[in-house]
């Protein structure tokens, strides 16, 4: 959960944006002064700093040195007075990330704040937490040796690749071995997730911007485009991307140049892009929801990633490495897996793939305390492989049997989601790349809990 410390002498005011800010699912501690501040900063870390500039005692100047000089490297979101935006540019000069003027509506404010950390994520995804780096690929299955094969031929070369797979199954994993497999592994690989932002705020994270080349650009961007140029770029969720915006990534594409936003020069850049998508994106093309030429330039090569239920060989294998990390973060001993266990586990339908399954071997580890997991430890979601295999009876078409697994995988997708963001809707929702009311539409309907 992303953590906000609010700086606001006002106490009606700190307090409002306090209930604001934990109702988008933040958790958020509070201080009326910058001497305060500075103390909460020394007992704990932050995502983010929102902070009046005008305090008593010490100003949220004073504060952002003392931040910095403490060590703090989190963004820092400035509130200002309209007639004082010129001490608002001076708090950027020394260091705030961003500054937003008084009054202003919260909805405007959370979405700021969203934009800040989103980007903040996806400058720091190739050197997030030693877990994501010790996140690698394992397998015994054919076809997944197949895919690997495949993507050790393609890595000597610079094409785009395109990677296809249901949601879960590791196409990121795929995506980071074709990197780390590649002449460019010593540069930078960045991933986006295309679903989890607005199209606007995505084409200032491809190309980047300049000072004022939109409402809220208080400072210049560089884009991703760029920072990955000699690495590699991978998209996620490209079939999300809206048309106005997959226009703009063909000519990239072909010119092999960006020009920022609001800039008039254009930039040469050497970046490989890697995509990925779990929508059938042949039906995409037909719908005209996404652009052919596009799909012809990405999907150079195509590669498809098995669901985890085509490759059953490897969920005992997955478990068991999944254990020996968890038990290893923890600092406990390894349990191992019953054959009741093991039996429980390849009986699943497991329609949020490996991501799933990764998650069910984290929450047995976390409320077993024996040396070994038995079928009891193992809490499933009830998609079990023969319920559906074995179901098609003269009471139920097979239409009907398909619309259960659809439901069955949308709520487990959904559920999932939710753990994953904490309960935050909104956020949820775009991950899931609907709108927000039909977000809300299926957790009533399928009685999902926050």
């Amino acid at each position: 959960m992303e953590s906000v410390l609010v700086v606001e002498d006002t106490d009606s005011l700190r307090q409002v944006l306090a209930q604001v800010l934990e109702g988008e699912g933040f958790r958020v501690q509070t201080a009326s002064s910058a001497e305060d501040a500075v103390a909460c900063l020394k007992d704990g870390s932050f995502s983010l700093i929102l902070s009046d500039l005008k305090l008593p005692g010490a100003s949220g100047i004073d504060l952002i040195q003392s931040a910095q000089k403490g060590g703090c490297t989190c963004p820092i979101l400035v509130m200002t007075a309209y007639g004082s935006i010129d001490i608002a540019v001076q708090a950027m000069k020394i260091g705030a990330t961003d500054f937003i003027t008084k009054p202003f509506e919260p909805e405007k404010l959370v979405r700021l704040i969203q934009q800040v950390l989103e980007h903040r994520k996806l400058l720091g995804r190739n050197l997030n937490t030693a877990r994501r780096q010790n996140r690698r690929l394992v397998t015994q299955s054919h076809l997944m040796e197949q895919v690997l094969s495949q993507c050790r031929k393609v890595a000597a070369l610079s094409s785009n690749v395109m990677i296809l797979g249901e949601s879960g199954t590791g196409k990121e994993l795929v995506a980071r071995y074709i990197h780390d497999q590649s002449p460019r592994s010593s540069k930078e690989f960045i991933g986006v997730n295309c679903a989890s932002m607005p199209g606007e705020l995505l084409e200032s994270e491809f190309f980047g911007h300049e000072i004022g080349a939109f409402t809220g650009a208080t400072q210049k961007r560089q884009g991703l485009f760029e920072l990955a140029s000699k690495g590699t770029l991978f998209l996620d969720e490209i079939g999300t991307m809206p048309p106005e915006l997959q226009i703009k990534l063909l000519r990239t594409l072909q010119e092999s140049e960006i020009k920022p936003i609001g800039s008039s020069q254009v930039k040469k850049i050497d970046t490989r892009v890697l995509s990925a998508t779990n929508c059938k994106i042949e039906e995409a093309i037909e719908e005209k929801k996404f652009r052919e030429d596009l799909y012809y330039r990405l999907g150079v090569v195509i590669i498809e990633v098995p669901s985890l239920r085509d490759r059953k060989e490897d969920i005992e294998l997955l478990s068991n490495y999944f254990l020996k990390r968890f038990a290893s973060e923890a600092k406990r001993s390894v349990p191992s897996l019953s054959k009741n266990a093991v039996k429980k586990l390849q009986n699943h339908y497991w329609p949020g793939n490996v991501r799933e399954l990764e998650n069910v071997i984290e929450r047995a580890m976390v409320f077993s305390n024996g040396q070994q997991l038995d079928a009891e430890d193992i809490e499933l979601s009830g998609n079990e492989l023969n319920s559906l295999d074995h179901g098609v009876t003269a009471e139920r078409s097979l239409q009907e049997i398909s619309q259960e697994a659809a439901k069955k995988a949308e709520v487990e997708a959904i559920s999932q989601v939710m753990r994953e963001t904490m309960g935050n809707k909104s956020k949820a929702a775009r991950i899931l790349g609907v709108s927000y009311k039909t977000l809300l539409n299926k957790v009533k309907d399928y009685n999902i809990e926050s």
